[in-house]
């Protein structure tokens, strides 16, 4: 397509991590930057703070929360478990860890 946006569209899959780089959450993201920036809202933390895993909360004041790119494995997960959703302009968020009900 000349002269047109030549920009890839696609999403990267870009997992979210906490304490001891412990795979936490999957969503998608056209950049890393912007998964970094939802990665950086206090609103995240705070919601992730109410949900526990084996008792534990996900995450808390001191955690450490850092976005990499998903494996192979973590992003078939994510497939898995958000095929079936409409499309949003909503992010969609997959947790890779049990949660406590």
């Amino acid at each position: 397509m000349e002269g047109g946006d030549q920009t890839d569209h696609r999403f990267t899959f870009s997992i979210f991590t906490k304490i001891n780089d412990r795979p936490t959450l999957a969503w998608q993201a056209k950049r890393h930057a912007d998964a970094e920036r939802l990665r950086e809202h206090d609103r995240l933390r705070t919601k992730l703070s109410k949900i526990t895993s084996h008792g534990t909360p996900l995450c808390d004041a001191t955690a450490t929360m850092k976005v990499r790119l998903a494996t192979a494995e973590e992003a078939a997960l994510y497939r898995r478990a958000t095929q079936s959703t409409k499309p949003s302009s909503d992010t969609n968020v997959v947790y890779l860890v049990d949660l406590n009900g």
